[in-house]
């Protein structure tokens, strides 16, 4: 069963971490091919939130609703992946940049095109409908799809950014103890972010110490 992270009351942090990193970690105490799993896991990861996160700070650079917060391996295939899901604040009159939901399609897909992203599609819909959705991907930063939802409100406006990540090698289920050595629990992520804060990565502090035991 997919576990997913869902939506609380937003609250604020007062702090800012550095940029996202996928830095290779240095890895004692368990077996090789379980530390290649992990790093190899968090590597994706961190490239997929870090792109996100790029787009996040180009449209709205503050803190971000958190909706999945993209640390629970999916399974996919004979592998895993990964899925980040954020939103623009809820609960502030928040409005878009670009003032028009079609303007502020063609400046994402402006700004996606000019940083590399692959398979751009804008569908626009019927004026009553008042949404707009933008498709890509950016295979070399581990997203298979990313999905762009721009709606205009009375009082607020919304950008959705839900992106799912490339399928990856790799036991999901050994996958699942390394990152999780005591069990998964739902309530350890922040419901609000910023797009430059380091994200957590399941809940091995800083890494696993030991191979799961089979």
């Amino acid at each position: 069963m997919k576990r997913t992270r869902a939506r609380t009351k937003p609250r604020r942090f007062g702090y800012r971490l550095l940029a996202l990193t996928g830095g290779i970690l240095m890895l004692t105490g368990c077996t090789h091919s379980s530390s290649d799993l992990y790093a190899e896991a968090q590597r994706a990861n961190a490239a997929m939130k870090t792109e996100v996160s790029l787009l996040q700070v180009h449209i709205f650079d503050g803190d971000w609703d958190v909706i999945e917060y993209g640390d629970i391996a999916e399974a996919c295939g004979s592998g895993y992946s990964f899925s980040v899901h954020r939103a623009t604040p809820l609960g502030i009159e928040w409005r878009l940049p670009s003032k028009s939901v079609q303007a502020q399609a063609n400046d994402i897909v402006a700004w996606l095109e000019a940083n590399k992203w692959a398979g751009i599609v804008n569908r626009s819909y019927a004026s009553e409908v008042g949404a707009v959705t933008i498709e890509a991907s950016k295979p070399v930063a581990h997203i298979d799809d990313l999905l762009v939802t721009i709606s205009a409100g009375e009082k607020s406006d919304a950008i959705s950014l839900r992106a799912k990540g490339t399928c990856e090698p790799g036991d999901i289920d050994e996958l699942d103890k390394l990152m999780f050595p005591d069990g998964f629990s739902g309530n350890t992520f922040p419901p609000t972010e910023h797009p430059t804060e380091a994200p957590k990565f399941g809940m091995a502090t800083p890494a696993p110490t030991a191979s799961p035991e089979s």
